[in-house]
């Protein structure tokens, strides 16, 4: 039969987001202007923030859209330009860069949370929290490895009691974060951040007689990255390199458990074993081109014949270990999650631009 059905449950309360912006700007020059610079102080407020709200599985539909409470952004943004002309050289650079600090002000239920996104079997990954940046890692914390037997036995709560007895040497040892002698979902607590601190930005460009340079390059530091790229609930799946270095015996390794299907410890659920620098600084663009002198181009009857050789995403420098650290997001709530992204292609071109 053909027939139809609502994508997700109608909200005829919703309304558009609005948001609240205060600018304190200086601009600057020098040198007839060849030296330009601007500082600008921004706090900007959204309120009525869209996003789905969760619903019981049983309504049997997706969930609505809702104004769900308010996102702060306040920061410094600022950026310094050169350029010049000597001799036969045309010159010029510029960086820019801002620092931000993103915090939830408002949310619009009793607990003053929300609940964020999830990743494969393990459950919510990220939450939105007032007085904490959107979007939050939420998991627990970890403390190394059960080396023997002897670190599980020590391994004790506030009421004296073994905090994971049913863990085994090479098992994960989960911190009980709030101290009340058990671990269960109380103790799951910020483990990471995956909004940006900083941002920063680099150009540059150089002309020589019929040459061209430029190239552009970006960076982001102060985030995490939740890497999720493994499905730990499949069994029949290849695994990264890393597994080469998990616990095989004592002393063996720190971080990465023991390998084993029958894990009553759950040592894969949301923790800060997944969560890793996410701070980059990727070079961008290159791109190096020939213009034919005007001789020539009288001859061959054009206007401009020009020759290039580009370079885009030609290196990323940062300590994460998966594809790439850029990552993109599907809602304010499920940013820095590495489900397997594809990474941006390293492209090389040369072509030709001609004007008749």
């Amino acid at each position: 039969m053909i027939g139809a059905s609502p994508a997700y449950i109608e909200n005829a309360d919703i309304h558009w987001e609005e948001s609240r912006q205060f600018d304190a700007a200086v601009d600057f020059g020098a040198f007839n202007n060849r030296l330009t610079a601007t500082i600008d102080y921004y706090s900007k407020t959204t309120s009525g923030l869209l996003e789905r709200i969760p619903i019981p599985a049983h309504v049997g539909n997706d969930p609505p859209y809702a104004n769900v409470g308010s996102v702060r952004n306040r920061g410094v943004e600022m950026s310094v330009n050169w350029r010049h002309f000597i001799n036969e050289i045309n010159y010029s650079f510029g960086i820019n860069g801002a620092y931000n600090q993103n915090m939830m002000t408002h949310i619009g239920n009793e607990e003053k949370v929300l609940p964020g996104a999830s990743w494969a079997i393990a459950g919510i990954v990220t939450r939105a929290e007032v007085g904490l940046p959107i979007g939050y890692f939420w998991g627990y914390k970890t403390d190394g490895l059960f080396q023997n037997d002897a670190d599980i036995f020590q391994h004790m709560g506030s009421t004296g009691a073994l905090l994971q007895p049913r863990a085994e040497p090479g098992d994960v040892r989960f911190v009980d974060v709030n101290e009340d002698g058990i671990i269960n979902e109380d103790d799951r607590t910020m483990i990471g951040n995956p909004t940006p601190d900083l941002t920063l930005g680099f150009n540059a460009s150089f002309e020589y007689k019929q040459f061209d340079f430029s190239m552009l390059v970006v960076g982001a530091y102060g985030q995490e990255v939740f890497n999720g790229m493994q499905r730990q609930d499949l069994r029949y799946t290849n695994r990264s390199e890393a597994i080469l270095d998990r616990w095989t015996g004592e002393g063996t390794s720190t971080t990465i458990p023991r390998y084993t299907w029958i894990d009553v410890n759950n040592n894969y659920r949301v923790s800060d074993l997944y969560i890793e620098d996410g701070s980059y600084t990727k070079i961008k663009n290159v791109q190096v081109g020939y213009t034919l002198p005007e001789q020539l181009l009288k001859r061959i009857r054009t206007t401009s014949w020009r020759f290039y050789l580009s370079l885009e995403n030609l290196y990323t420098f940062t300590k994460y270990s998966g594809a790439d650290p850029e990552i993109g997001a599907m809602s304010s709530f499920d940013i820095g999650i590495d489900r397997g992204i594809y990474p941006q292609a390293r492209t090389i071109r040369l072509g030709a631009s001609i004007t008749f």
